[in-house]
């Protein structure tokens, strides 16, 4: 088993974990149904160098937008600011919340431990055992080929919060 993805996104991933330090990044790839690839650099509402969590405004976003290419989210990443890029035992418990999922989207991780950073592809399906999940790590193959990319921000729109999506 294997992802593919172009170096764009590969370059793009590694600048957002270097934006966001000390903190740890997160975002999404979704896939439309036509293919094509748009990675989308969420915020981190939890401002941590440790664990991450993407707001539900603009999770409900992101699922739309996937949802109107008749797509699917393809990865969820992250980074990790000191620490090898494998899935930590705050990342299994995070994933635990698609136990049951009939399609479980890859995870991306970065670790900015080490020059160059380190980008590994991971796949958690369902555990042996009740409430539990496993991590495999699969391979990342690196094409050539473009992708679209953008931000996501939260702004406040007449005191409500709100999402502003732009490209990079």
């Amino acid at each position: 088993m294997s992802l593919e993805l172009p170096q764009v996104l590969i370059d793009e991933m590694i600048a957002h974990s270097r934006t966001d330090l000390p903190n740890e990044c997160c975002g999404v790839i979704g896939r439309a149904s036509d293919g094509a690839l748009t990675l989308w650099r969420a915020t981190n509402d939890q401002a941590s160098p440790w664990r991450f969590n993407i707001p539900p405004q603009q999770l409900l976003h992101l699922y739309n937008a996937i949802d109107d290419a008749d797509g699917d989210l393809l990865v969820i990443y992250h980074s990790h600011v000191a620490s090898e890029a494998r899935p930590s035992p705050t990342d299994l418990n995070i994933a635990r919340l698609h136990k049951g999922a009939t399609e479980w989207p890859y995870w991306v991780l970065v670790s900015l431990a080490e020059e160059p950073p380190s980008v590994r592809a991971w796949r958690i399906d369902d555990g042996d055992e009740p409430d539990t999940v496993k991590a495999a790590e699969i391979e990342l193959a690196i094409t050539t080929g473009e992708a679209e990319r953008k931000q996501l921000e939260m702004v406040e729109v007449g005191g409500r919060p709100r999402v502003r999506e732009s490209e990079l």
